[in-house]
C-alpha cells in the first residue's frame, strides 16, 4: 500500500520557522514529524511512502538520504517541485509513481494524528467511493457538510450552497487513482487546488467521509500550534539523553530539550520546546521555540 505526503508547501502561516526547516521536518519528541507520520502509516498497512518537496531541498536529502531514499526499510520516492504545484497539481505529478489497482492514502504533511488510518481505507472501499475524507467535528474550521446517515460528503466550504458545514477535513483521505481524470486541463507546471475536483465528485455522490474524533490530531501549521501540540501531547521523550543540561538550570516539566541541545546554569524555561543543536543563552523564556537561527514567541 502507498501513501502521498505532502511537504511541498511554503508553510506561510509556519513563519519565520519555515525560513529553516520544511513544515514536515519539524521536530516533534526527538524526530521530524514525518517520521511519527511514516510510523503511524506503517501501523495501518502502508510500505511504500511518495513525498513531494519544493522548499530547503538540502533538509530533504539528509532525512532521506539519497541515492535511495527510504524509511525503515519502506522505499521512499521524492518529488521535487521547482514551485509548489497546490493540492491537486502535487497529486497529479506523483500519480505516474502510483499503484493504479488499490486506493491511494495521501496525508498533510503537517497533521500529527494517531487515528486509524485503516478504518479510513475499510469505508472507502466498503461504499465504492472515488474519494473519502477523514473528519473531525470535535476541531478547528468546520466548513465541509456531511450526512452521518448516508456517509456522504455534501458539500465544501458551502461552495454548493448546500451544508454550511459541521465537520472538518482532518488532513487525511483515500483516493481512487482514476481521480486524475477529472482534473483540469492544465500544464504541468501549472499549480491548482484539489477542491473543484472534489466539487464534482460530491455533486456526483462519490464523496464520502469517516468522522474521526477518536484519538489524538493535531495540525502542526502555526508556531503556536506547533507549540501546544508538543505541550499537550504525552511523551516520554522530553528531554533526550545527549542533551547538556546544567544541574542549575531550571527546566519546567512541559518543556522539550531535543538532542545535543546546550542549557547552561542561569537558564529558565517554562513552556518551551529547544529544538536540536541549539544552545541557550542564559535568560528567562516562557512559551518560546528556540532553534539554533532564531528564538519564536509562541
Amino acid at each position: 500500500m502507498q501513501a502521498f505526503i505532502l511537504g511541498a508547501g511554503l508553510g506561510t502561516r509556519l513563519a519565520p520557522l519555515s525560513y529553516i526547516v520544511p513544515k514536515p521536518l519539524l521536530p516533534v519528541f526527538q524526530k521530524p514529524l514525518i517520521y511519527h507520520t511514516m510510523d503511524h502509516l506503517m501501523r495501518c498497512g502502508v510500505t511504500e511512502f511518495l513525498v513531494n518537496t519544493s522548499q530547503l531541498e538540502v533538509m530533504w536529502e539528509r532525512a532521506f538520504p539519497f541515492p535511495n531514499p527510504q524509511y525503515r526499510s519502506c522505499p521512499v520516492l521524492m518529488s521535487h517541485e521547482e514551485h509548489p504545484l497546490d493540492s491537486g497539481g502535487g497529486v497529479r505529478n506523483i500519480m505516474p509513481f502510483v499503484h493504479r489497482d488499490e486506493p491511494l492514502i495521501v496525508q498533510n504533511g503537517d497533521i500529527l494524528c494517531d487515528f486509524p488510518v485503516s478504518e479510513l481505507l475499510s469505508e472507502h472501499r466498503r461504499a465504492g467511493n472515488l474519494v473519502t475524507l477523514a473528519l473531525r467535528s470535535v476541531d478547528g474550521k468546520k466548513n465541509v457538510g456531511f450526512d452521518p446517515t448516508t456517509g456522504r460528503v455534501t458539500d465544501m466550504r458551502y461552495a454548493l450552497g448546500i451544508d454550511p458545514g459541521s465537520y472538518q477535513f482532518a488532513g487525511i483521505y483515500a483516493m481512487q487513482p482514476e481521480l486524475v481524470e477529472l482534473f483540469p486541463d492544465v500544464p504541468p507546471d501549472e499549480p491548482f487546488s484539489i477542491v473543484p475536483t472534489w466539487l464534482k465528485i460530491i455533486r456526483c455522490g462519490r464523496m464520502g467521509g469517516l468522522v474521526a474524533d477518536w484519538g489524538h490530531w493535531h495540525e502542526l501549521g502555526t508556531p503556536t500550534s506547533y507549540l501546544n501540540a508538543l505541550l499537550e501531547l504525552p511523551s516520554s521523550q522530553r528531554i533526550h539523553p545527549e542533551a547538556s543540561i546544567s544541574p542549575a538550570a531550571d527546566i519546567g516539566e512541559d518543556c522539550v530539550v531535543c538532542k545535543d541541545a546546550v542549557v547552561p546554569a542561569g537558564v529558565e524555561l517554562n513552556d518551551c520546546v529547544v529544538w536540536p543543536r541549539t544552545h541557550v543563552a542564559p535568560g528567562s523564556y516562557t512559551r518560546a521555540i528556540l532553534t539554533p537561527r532564531l528564538t519564536v514567541q509562541a
